[in-house]
């Protein structure tokens, strides 16, 4: 019985030992079981129930007893091959970051920098390429452009015309994606559309093709792709020179004729994505006449015209600002901000004068800022510069180098354009002064991407300077006032590196004052003027 007693105690220990050891203490259990079964005879009593019920044989323990641990070694992953994507140099940026964005995807991907991407496709060399197939998945489009020297006198090509350049070349013609342009070139308009209207019929296209079985490689590509590459937002710009609305215009506003002075261009202004101009004459009613030569000032009607005819943004920096006195400039600046029209160069104080207009046009910043810098009236000796706003007085902010640096320092920082409103320069003369110059191509070192001039009354060339644009004349816009009555309206686009494209569309200023579009059959010799002495300004 004792004996019995051990086989159960030892069975009971070991077997809990199987249950909570690994395999080599369930074979040590085992050969524990075995020794202790064999005891010498004893003498026999009756046994308890509780022990056996306990004598019952453990199959189980007897099966796990004789089973051995293998170790089976992890297989070895083969690693995927990349997917390679072709594309040629200028895509090679947008390409490495968009991989960049798929490096944690299962199967690796390579860029191959390729002079043909869909040659190096058809040839094994690549399972992507980015190509001009018109068979592609589309990633991006945008105008080709046929670029020629903005100074040339070239306006016009037909469709066929065009195709014959892009089969056959042209000396003088430099086809482009519009995104290389610069403004030192104009595109062609073909059949009179111009590139940055949808229905332009020179386009080019960045398209993604692949081999068979790339599907869903293309599928994950092309969305980063088409974000990547979408085309950088433009501003198109459009400005005009002196706005005079006294006088004649003055007096149909006053009748109820708000349409009136820009009746016949202000197409052009609505269709822009931000207009400016040049407001030649104090506003409101009140006030007296300062003592100078040709005092202006316009009905307070003038700026819901001006609203009406679409400008956003209007320089009050101009030797006629102040023809009435602070009030009434104060009394302007009042009603254009009511009328959605707004002011710059001018203000309560200095600070107000000289602060810029920042907005935001297309999902660009864009910081608009105006000053004034003319010479000492000839026939009645007033000095502008008296108007010069102070720390605590209104005025105008007066330009100098300096100042124009400081305060554009101040803004870029801030916009993503800069343009600067100049109003100066000898009326009549067609060549920028020395201060004209000198404060315009202060602008453009400090920052500012353009430079809108005006006050000469007559068109002046246009400068190509550090990498900015300055116009430096605009002229007479709405003005009754005798003289040569040739203007124009100035188109600018921009994207966030500046200035890509200039237009100059040319205008005509009628009897009492109201502008309108010159007809194709017009003579206009002032634009040829303009690119005359563009080409002085230049250099060429």
């Amino acid at each position: 019985m004792k004996g019995r007693f051990l086989i159960f105690l030892s069975i009971t220990i070991l077997l809990a030992a199987c249950v909570s050891s690994p395999v080599e203490s369930v074979e040590m259990a085992s050969v524990l079981v075995t020794a202790v079964a064999e005891p010498s005879p004893v003498p026999t009593i009756t046994p308890s129930p509780a022990i056996t019920a306990s004598s019952t044989p453990l199959p189980t323990a007897a099966a796990t007893a004789t089973a051995t641990h293998t170790y089976t070694p992890t297989p070895t992953a083969t690693p995927n091959p990349p997917i390679i994507v072709a594309a040629a140099r200028e895509w090679e940026t947008a390409v490495t970051t968009v991989l960049t964005q798929l490096a944690t995807a299962p199967q690796p991907w390579q860029y191959l920098r390729s002079e043909d991407p869909a040659a190096d496709l058809a040839a094994g060399l690549a399972h992507v390429a980015l190509s001009n197939d018109p068979n592609g998945a589309l990633i991006v489009q945008e105008p080709l452009v046929l670029a020629i020297p903005f100074t040339t006198h070239w306006q016009y090509i037909s469709l066929a015309d065009a195709q014959a350049v892009l089969e056959n070349g042209h000396q003088i013609v430099r086809v482009l994606p519009w995104h290389e342009m610069t403004p030192d070139l104009k595109a062609l308009p073909v059949n009179g559309i111009r590139p940055n209207q949808p229905e332009y019929p020179l386009q080019t296209k960045l398209t993604l093709t692949a081999v068979p079985g790339m599907e869903t490689a293309v599928a994950q590509l092309l969305p980063l792709l088409q974000s990547e590459l979408q085309p950088a937002p433009i501003v198109h710009l459009t400005a005009v020179g002196d706005i005079m609305l006294d006088r004649s215009l003055g007096y149909n506003l006053q009748q109820g004729y708000l349409t009136y002075p820009f009746a016949k261009v202000s197409h052009l202004f609505q269709a822009a994505d931000i207009t400016v101009g040049n407001v030649e004459s104090a506003m409101g009613t009140g006030g007296e006449p300062m003592p100078k030569s040709y005092p202006f000032r316009a009905p307070p009607e003038a700026a819901a015209a001006l609203a009406l005819a679409g400008f956003d943004v209007v320089s009050l920096a101009n030797n006629h600002g102040m023809d009435y006195g602070a009030e009434t400039l104060l009394e302007g600046i009042d009603l254009l901000k009511a009328a959605g029209v707004q002011p710059i160069g001018a203000g309560a104080n200095r600070a107000e004068a000289r602060a810029p207009y920042i907005t935001e046009v297309n999902g660009l910043t864009m910081a608009f800022l105006g000053y004034v810098n003319v010479p000492v009236e000839a026939s009645s000796a007033f000095d502008v510069r008296t108007w010069d706003a102070t720390e605590t007085t209104p005025g105008l902010a007066w330009g100098e180098p300096d100042v124009v640096t400081e305060n554009v320092t101040a803004v870029r920082p801030l916009a993503d354009l800069v343009v600067v409103v100049l109003h100066s320069g000898y009326e009549y003369i067609e060549e920028p002064s020395e201060p004209q110059a000198a404060i315009a191509r202060a602008a453009i070192d400090a920052g500012a991407d353009l430079v809108i001039g005006h006050h000469a009354h007559i068109l002046q060339g246009i400068e190509f300077y550090n990498g900015g644009v300055i116009v430096y004349g605009l002229g007479n816009f709405a003005f009754e006032i005798d003289g040569d009555p040739s203007t124009a309206i100035l188109n600018v686009w921009l994207d966030e590196n500046g200035v890509r494209e200039l237009e100059l569309i040319p205008a005509t200023i009628q009897f009492g004052g109201q502008p309108r579009l010159v007809e194709v059959w017009e003579p206009f010799p002032a634009l040829e003027r303009v690119y005359y002495l563009t080409r002085i300004l230049n250099g060429r």
